[in-house]
């Protein structure tokens, strides 16, 4: 999966989902920690984002986020993660109200467990007064 990322990051997203694809049958063919697997279906969530498949990536995002909420705790920076994306996604898609749902979770996780000055904080503030700007 994270070759997969690295030609997503390239702009190659469909050698990305083939690795990512590759990666996930593997995870879901040894039983694997679940954990694993939900990055994968961020990744693939993040590649189909990046090809505006908005809805296949939605699928996958939810997917992860099924996990990673079932296994973390509801302050884990994690989660903030893949309600920042989420958030990026329902912005893209023009549904404010969603985005600024998810972004508000995203912050709020951020505040409680990172350093102000972290970088991934900044940017759930900043994606925040974006999404706020729109309503």
């Amino acid at each position: 999966s994270s070759i997969g990322d690295v030609h997503r990051l390239m702009g190659d997203y469909e050698r990305a989902l083939a690795f990512h694809q590759k990666a996930l049958n593997i995870q879901e063919n040894v039983k694997c920690n679940l954990l694993y697997c939900a990055a994968t279906y961020m990744n693939l969530g993040e590649t189909y984002g990046e090809m505006k498949d908005y809805t296949t990536a939605l699928t996958y995002y939810q997917k992860g986020l099924k996990i990673r909420e079932e296994k973390l705790v509801k302050t884990h920076p994690d989660l903030a993660v893949i309600y920042h994306n989420m958030s990026k996604l329902y912005f893209s898609t023009q549904n404010y109200s969603m985005a600024m749902k998810y972004v508000q979770q995203a912050v709020e996780i951020g505040q409680e467990k990172l350093p102000a000055t972290h970088p991934h904080l900044v940017e759930y503030r900043e994606t925040f007064q974006k999404i706020r700007k729109k309503q």
